[in-house]
């Protein structure tokens, strides 16, 4: 049987449980004179792909889907050529170790090492510092012989077109309407770490299927998740998912971070050329960046992707997008605290979606102790998810209104 069939099978039989998970131990760095080695350890031996980026220099490991049995504190050692590492799970199958690297550097060599002795199953990794100029023309992709490319991620089933319907009770329409909930960051990309080390990707998945059971439980509303578990979903890809979903309401959920520890509360963004201010400015480039946190090849975006100029179609929708955050921001000030200025606004790459009015919202500030408890908290979760039932409750009354008008 050929090496790519039993990694096929290997890969199926371990992600629906009938083979024990490959594991990543340890992950070690060490500086030399001449070079920065960098060595995965696994329990066994698995295929690899390895290729570096620029702006910002980064390497990037992928693996078949692996178990991490390594402490997350571990990814803040710098050494060398490397300033540190995040990993997760990238997609379905596919596990990702992204090194930060202070510099341009070339991969020297790359090999895979049986067990010895005390050692486990290696991957090792030697890196050089070049010049930008030297990056650019050396080999930037290799793989193992036994790699086999993961799969696309699935895309959001689309709804059936649904003809249109006499206003139901409440002034809604029969059919249910199509949210689209985004939880922040996932797999490499943790996001903001609070205080006593909870982190954003698992608190925006969490609230998120809340969200979804609260709507949904309504009868009004049926909702679609940018991803179901901790994976990764590249910016682009989430606003494009809310498209092909038909969505008529795209929320993106995060928790932030900040410097002053006392900063707390809720705050809501749309999308605009220009921030409503430089805080608001720092976040969208903070959130921007989120591709590039988990590896993701960014010089292929088209300009109008890279940059923020609004197309005159979405100005429709950008006015869409202010009116309900103005309407959810009164819901939510019902029973949670708001960050003053709360409507804010900037060049939010995930909110860029032409059609569908789109809001992104801080569910508050993991800096903060008080409101990293409450993003801990199943109660406040529930909290958040009926202020987002009651605001959208309102956007769409008002829409039908406005189409009998």
């Amino acid at each position: 049987m050929a090496i790519r069939t039993v990694l096929a099978i290997t890969l199926l039989l371990t992600n629906i449980g009938f083979v024990s998970a490959m594991e990543v131990t340890d992950v070690r760095i060490g500086a030399h004179p001449d070079k920065t080695r960098l060595v995965v350890e696994l329990s066994e031996k698995v295929p690899y792909r390895i290729f570096t980026l620029p702006n910002p220099y980064r390497m990037v490991i992928d693996l078949p889907q692996v178990e991490w049995k390594i402490g997350a504190k571990t990814s803040s050692r710098s050494s060398g050529v490397i300033s540190s590492y995040r990993f997760g799970l990238f997609q379905k199958g596919n596990s990702r170790l992204v090194v930060d690297m202070k510099s341009p550097a070339q991969v020297l060599r790359h090999v895979l090492l049986p067990p010895s002795g005390k050692n486990k199953n290696r991957l090792v990794i030697d890196l050089k510092s070049v010049s930008p100029a030297l990056f650019q023309r050396s080999e930037r992709r290799f793989v193992s012989r036994d790699w086999v490319d993961p799969k696309p991620q699935a895309a959001i089933v689309r709804p059936a077109v649904l003809p249109p319907s006499k206003p139901g009770k409440k002034g809604f329409q029969a059919h249910k309407r199509v949210v689209v909930i985004d939880p922040g960051h996932g797999g490499p990309d943790p996001g903001a770490i609070g205080t006593s080390g909870l982190r954003e990707k698992v608190v925006t998945l969490r609230i998120a299927h809340t969200v979804k059971r609260v709507l949904e439980k309504s009868g009004r509303y049926k909702v679609f998740l940018t991803r179901n578990e901790d994976v990764y979903v590249p910016l682009r890809k989430r606003f494009e998912l809310a498209e092909g979903a038909r969505a008529e309401l795209f929320l993106s959920l995060h928790a932030d971070s900040n410097r002053d520890r006392r900063l707390r509360g809720v705050s809501i963004y749309t999308l605009s050329e220009r921030a409503s201010d430089k805080e608001a400015a720092a976040l969208a480039a903070k959130e921007n960046r989120s591709d590039a946190i988990a590896g993701i090849d960014l010089s292929n975006q088209s300009d109008a992707v890279a940059s923020f100029l609004i197309e005159l179609r979405q100005r429709q929708t950008m006015n869409e997008s202010a009116i309900f955050s103005e309407i959810l921001i009164k819901e939510v000030a019902k029973t949670s605290r708001l960050l003053r200025n709360t409507h804010r606004f900037a060049g939010f790459a995930v909110l860029k979606s032409p059609d569908v009015p789109s809001i992104l919202m801080e569910l508050g500030y993991l800096s903060n102790r008080q409101d990293e408890r409450l993003l801990r908290k199943r109660k406040h979760y529930i909290k958040v998810a009926e202020s987002i039932l009651r605001a959208a409750d309102k956007y769409f009354v008002r829409k039908e209104r406005l189409s009998r008008s």
